[in-house]
């Protein structure tokens, strides 16, 4: 079998799934397999369907199994996997898995310890790929009102359209010619999941091992401060997970809240009086690179030289006596390491800062009498393309064989 043959199976996959009609039944399409094994990097996007391992958490959390409508049965906790092409399947659930820490609470962002690349993302050589909240505070006339975007896209903005709350969208990196700030939709609804479409993707995390595995092994809960007094005086923003497959009961901190917090107000300045504890991360990539990947790690020296390193978002912190209104719109991009000065992420040809995303994430930028800025609350990084290994290719041509068949009787 050709390689050349392999990625025409693939690509001819990928445009069956466009062209296939909407499912009306409600249930869930079952995962067909994804992905490929070697990974690189170039000027284009991979599709969804050549990225293996692909999981997401939802808002709120939920399972595919006996699916009716849209959202799916809640479930605090639950990660599914989704091949590309609308099937999906559960995987990790992290209820039960802290001991220090037992409410079943929500999850608003996944990684993994090892991030693929992270390291390019930083260069500008990877894509980032982002979901929106679907929720935003907006002003009208200098008030603050409640605002929601669609969960699907196109949402206009100053820098391009972008998918909806329920989409993943891109930003190219720019080592290989592309203009700053290019965007656009990466994953539709149909094609993270075709039944029910989600509403609002809020965690992300690629290039994992397939189902029933899964390799999101660190997480957020929806509110840190919820956890305060687990560490001495201090909550967990991010938790060290138990991924499927993992043994049970594994949920230690790995970053405090503190260290968030500090981070934050190093770039953005001290927080206006009582909201230093909304300072909450909702986005997330983790580089352990030191000794124990469960602990977040410095190396230390004269200059801090790096450690352990995360990037990270934080929920969109509204601030009607700020002159933008806002103290953090939520779609900063923040860099954390141990043993380093905090910084925002450069990527796609300019600084994730505040005065970035205030311009490009303006939802009303063409209307003179209302202001409301969108919330980033899930980031991940993809390269142009993956060399499918045979046994996988084999799997992706009869999975997009059954998701046919399943589409064409229903």
């Amino acid at each position: 079998m050709s390689m050349r043959f392999l990625w025409l199976v693939a690509l001819t996959c990928v445009t069956l799934f466009f062209v296939a009609p909407a499912s009306q039944s409600f249930a869930t399409i079952p995962y067909a397999g994804a992905g490929g094994a070697l990974p690189g990097f170039g000027p284009g996007l991979i599709p969804p369907p050549l990225v293996g391992g692909k999981e997401y958490s939802h808002d709120s959390d939920s399972t595919t199994i006996g699916a009716v409508g849209s959202p799916p049965p809640f479930d605090a906790e639950q990660i599914i996997a989704w091949d590309g092409i609308g099937g999906t399947v559960d995987v990790t659930d992290y209820t039960g898995t802290r001991t220090i820490y037992t409410p079943d609470d929500e999850i608003d962002a996944i990684a993994n310890h090892g991030d693929f690349a992270y390291e390019e993302l930083k260069a500008d050589v990877a894509h980032l790929v982002f979901s929106v909240d679907d929720v935003f505070t907006g002003y009208s006339f200098g008030a603050p009102f409640p605002g929601l975007i669609p969960a699907a896209g196109p949402v206009a903005l100053p820098i391009g359209p972008i998918g909806g709350a329920g989409e993943i969208s891109y930003e190219l990196g720019t080592a290989f010619g592309a203009a700053p700030s290019t965007v656009g939709v990466w994953a539709t609804q149909p094609m993270i999941n075709g039944m029910p479409l989600p509403d609002d993707i809020d965690g992300t995390e690629l290039w994992g091992p397939e189902p029933p595995l899964a390799d999101a092994d660190k997480y957020s809960l929806d509110v840190d401060g919820f956890s305060l007094g687990v560490l001495p005086g201090d909550a967990v923003s991010v938790w060290n997970g138990a991924p499927a497959g993992a043994p049970p009961a594994f949920g230690t901190p790995y970053i405090a809240q503190s260290l968030v917090i500090a981070t934050v107000t190093a770039l953005l300045g001290p927080a206006p009086p009582g909201l230093d504890p909304e300072i909450n991360l909702d986005a997330l990539m983790v580089h352990d690179v030191v000794e124990d990947p469960n602990s977040f790690d410095g190396l230390g020296g004269p200059l801090g030289a790096p450690g352990d390193e995360i990037i990270f978002s934080i929920r969109q912190i509204p601030d009607p006596g700020d002159p933008d209104g806002y103290y953090a719109t939520g779609s900063e991009l923040f860099v954390l390491n141990a043993s380093a000065p905090p910084a925002f992420l450069v990527h796609g040809g300019h600084v994730w800062d505040h005065a970035y995303s205030l311009f490009a994430f303006e939802i009303f930028f063409a209307d003179p009498n209302n202001h409301g800025v969108l919330d980033i609350n899930a980031i991940e990084a993809i390269g142009e393309f993956a060399i499918p290994e045979p046994v996988s290719a084999v799997l992706l041509v009869f999975g997009c064989a059954i998701a046919g068949s399943v589409r064409r009787r229903i």
